[in-house]
């Protein structure tokens, strides 16, 4: 999907409008590092200010063999935060283009519109059959219109048959998450995911880094892709919560050194 097909003409000159005033802006910014994180698991991952692709787009894996791939390196995978902000909020984007679309390290899952939550937040794959599983905290069960967040490293894959079970250390909860996909708002500061009601034409103009268009389906367990590669045009402000887990797409990493990259994929043995 692109802008041009989710808004109408009025609506997406004025986001061309937005696109050209932040480019301008960029051409005097110098880019900003992210500041290292130690993460609190058994094997201390540091994130830093480097974003590199670790699975090309052209190589692309499913998520459940690309995350095992990770892991084996013992590597974080890019947030969808950062990789919002690598291609709306700086040039980062220009290095890990031939990444898009990729799988981002932010793990979601999130129920119908109106639906309370229960203890598990099923979702399946229709291409695999494989059945994704998110347990919801016991403090969020019953409530309504919200979205489970999870960030990599801080959860891993437990498999069980056709089974994928999100173990979350860490679960964060974002209320007032939109029914309405394909449209704009403003997203939550931590992880960069919609909430609350429409950007209106006034705020996207006066806004320029803070709406993202959400790209959702009823509802689902799975991490969030971006798909945009060239600054807005294709994709730069959208949140994928839509694909299913079995797409092949590529993976970046966050590290304190540039990362290589894999040579070669090779497919995980089941």
């Amino acid at each position: 999907m692109t802008i041009n097909s989710l808004v109408d003409p009025k609506k997406r000159e004025l986001v061309r409008e937005a696109i050209r005033r932040k480019d301008a802006s960029l051409l005097k910014r110098k880019p900003q590092e992210e500041p290292a994180r130690t993460v609190k698991s058994d094997d201390k991952r540091k994130s830093g200010p480097h974003l590199s692709i670790f699975i090309s787009s052209k190589n692309g894996l499913p998520f459940e063999e690309a995350f095992q791939l990770v892991e084996s390196q013992k590597l974080i995978i890019a947030s969808n935060k950062r990789l919002y902000n690598a291609l709306n909020e700086s040039n980062d984007w220009e290095s890990i283009k031939d990444v898009f679309p990729c799988w981002s390290g932010t793990m979601t899952g999130y129920e119908g519109p109106g639906i309370p939550l229960g203890s598990v937040i099923e979702y399946v794959d229709q291409e695999t059959k494989f059945r994704w599983i998110f347990p919801v905290p016991e403090k969020y069960q019953g409530m309504k219109d919200v979205i489970l967040v999870a960030e990599h490293p801080d959860y891993s894959l437990e498999i069980k048959g056709n089974d994928r079970i999100v173990k979350a250390a860490v679960v964060d909860i974002i209320e007032k998450f939109p029914a309405e996909s394909e449209k704009f708002y403003f997203t939550d500061p931590k992880h960069s995911i919609p909430f609350g009601n429409q950007v209106t034409e006034t705020n996207l103009l006066q806004n320029l880094y803070r709406f993202e268009i959400l790209d959702r389906i009823e509802k689902r367990v799975g991490p969030v892709d971006r798909l945009g590669s060239n600054v807005c045009k294709d994709g730069g402000h959208m949140v994928g919560l839509i694909n299913r887990p079995s797409l092949g797409f590529g993976i970046a990493v966050e590290s304190i050194v540039p990362y290589p990259g894999l040579k070669s994929v090779t497919k995980i043995q089941k």
